[in-house]
């Protein structure tokens, strides 16, 4: 329907497996090939790491999907053959093939990402796509639209002319940080022009195949007839398109044929509260129930924790190796810390404390059949350019477990960390600051969140987050429910982890949220809560403060 339609702008929200990129996206930069040949347009992803590791990939695999070769019909980041047609606007500069696709009608893109501002500053585009837009702020988003501009002369006469192609899954607001502008562009589409579109298209396409017909007759005349009555509905069909916009929302269930009624069942027998949103594409309910973290907001979470100046060494057809040194806000001669969960997931939050700040640079995982060896391998990969190789690491009380046959996982954790598997130093050195201490109940860890991320206490520092390379954890503290129990005691629901299939933990359980526990709860963080409220901690029902 949408290739039928083919308007203007086209805003889809669609459920997960949909193919929006690979199928909708890839269709419609072509169409932008043929319809703005030589048109300047931009991509437009919310990080340009996203941009380079998803969006991309699966925009040129939709590409091939469609018959489209690489070196014939598009170049990524490079002078383009000689036989494309020239780009309408001059590409200039040393580096004038950076972030750029260019197609063989010179149709070319420049790669935009949100948290890279200056990527767009002072050009103008004929046309725009952008994926997972539930990710893009209302605000950056507009800004980008407003150089959808310019070379009318040339493009004004086609439908496509300013055209905007937006994707995204049901934005949901209980998550921070999705932002639901897109169902705005529902109230843009006109409804009478859509049906009038739809019914030409048809037409159109009867007269397609009336062409065929003909040339099979090898009659000059019938030929001739029928290219004259071909052109006459194009230009019909174009008109109609003129200014159009296409706004659809469609179920998971569009993709049956290839998800599989069993990929299905199984998602809906978890009974997990994402089902209506994510799949189903339903407006998502507003949460009844408190959170866990409930004072945990926009504000603790920053966006721009890429350094792209180390980034931007490699090309976007090569694969990126992320390490600390694209960390915008890491310190490198300051130690570590480190907060692990130990469980089926391993999950380790990686920070380091800043003054008045307290930042989130890194999450790392495993799932089984992988456990403390990759764990271990994954954070040396990571850090290791860090030049302070030392690492202050908290954690469960189950990681103490069997310490007097010295087997406990702390332990075996700390000796993958300060040696590889051959037995070699890294040069890391690894102080376990949770050894023999008790457990941080579920009222330490809520007592100490609530003040902090409140920002109620001048003593405890400003939580601030990477959204991005922390986003597991991101989505653990929103999702992470708060219980009571019978004698009123306050503890986080920890459910998900058992109802969850193992490659769902990452982002839907309360696992990273645990490692985020240990980390955050420091003992001179608890000292400074204690010392406001004159008990301790664990006993919830006390709240008297010190006068």
């Amino acid at each position: 329907m949408v290739n039928m339609i083919n308007p203007r702008s086209l805003y889809i929200v669609a459920g997960r497996g949909t193919s929006k990129t690979v199928d909708i996206q890839a269709e419609r930069l072509i169409e932008y090939a043929h319809e703005l040949p030589g048109a300047p347009a931009a991509f437009v992803s919310d990080t340009y790491m996203n941009l380079h590791k998803n969006v991309l990939p699966s925009l040129i695999d939709g590409l091939t999907f469609k018959g489209w070769n690489y070196g014939e019909h598009y170049v990524v980041e490079e002078k383009p053959p000689s036989y494309f047609k020239p780009t309408f606007n001059v590409l200039v500069g040393k580096n004038k093939y950076k972030h750029t696709l260019i197609t063989h009608t010179g149709l070319n893109y420049t790669m935009v990402s949100l948290d890279r501002a200056s990527s767009t500053a002072a050009r103008s585009y004929i046309a725009l796509q952008g994926d997972e837009v539930k990710y893009f702020p209302e605000n950056k988003i507009a800004k980008l639209t407003k150089a959808i501009r310019g070379a009318q002369a040339i493009y004004g006469n086609s439908p496509l002319y300013r055209a905007h192609t937006f994707t995204t899954d049901m934005p949901n607001p209980n998550n921070i940080g999705e932002h639901n502008w897109i169902l705005k562009m529902m109230s843009k589409m006109n409804k009478s022009q859509i049906l009038l579109i739809m019914q030409t298209a048809f037409i159109l396409n009867d007269i397609k195949q009336e062409l065929i017909l003909a040339e099979d007759t090898g009659d000059k005349k019938i030929i001739d007839n029928a290219e004259r009555k071909l052109l006459r509905w194009i230009e019909r069909f174009n008109k109609v398109r003129y200014k159009s916009t296409l706004f659809l929302i469609a179920s998971s269930f569009v993709n049956i044929d290839i998800l599989t009624a069993d990929y299905f069942e199984e998602e809906i027998e978890q009974n997990l509260s994402d089902v209506d949103v994510a799949l189903l594409s339903m407006y998502p309910a507003l949460l009844d129930g408190a959170r866990f973290y409930g004072k945990l907001n926009e504000s603790h979470f920053v966006s721009d924790g890429y350094l792209y100046d180390y980034y931007d060494k490699v090309s976007l057809k090569d694969k990126i190796q992320e390490t600390s040194l694209g960390l915008r806000y890491i310190k490198h001669d300051d130690p570590l810390e480190g907060g692990v969960d130990f469980g089926n997931m391993m999950s380790m939050y990686i920070g380091q404390e800043q003054g008045a700040v307290d930042r989130g640079l890194k999450f790392l995982y495993t799932l089984s059949p992988e456990w403390l060896g990759e764990l271990a391998f994954k954070f040396t990969e990571f850090f290791k350019h860090h030049k302070k190789k030392l690492l202050i690491m908290r954690y469960d009380r189950a990681g103490n477990n069997y310490n007097e046959a010295n087997e406990d996982m702390a332990s075996k954790l700390k000796r993958a960390i300060e040696f590889d598997k051959q037995g070699k130093a890294t040069g890391w050195v690894v102080t376990l600051e949770s050894k023999g201490q008790g457990n941080v109940s579920h009222q330490d860890e809520y007592m100490l969140c609530d003040e902090m991320m409140g920002e109620t206490n001048p003593r405890l520092p400003k939580l601030s987050i990477d959204r991005h390379n922390c986003k597991q954890i991101k989505s653990s503290l929103e999702i992470a429910p708060l219980l009571k129990d019978e004698k009123g005691n306050i503890k986080k629901d920890k459910r998900s982890e058992k109802k969850l299939p193992l490659d769902q933990l990452p982002m839907k359980s309360t696992n990273p949220s645990d490692a985020f526990k240990y980390y955050i709860c420091k003992p001179h963080y608890l000292r400074i809560i204690k010392a406001k409220y004159n008990t301790h901690t664990s006993s919830p029902k006390v709240r008297t403060k010190k006068r």
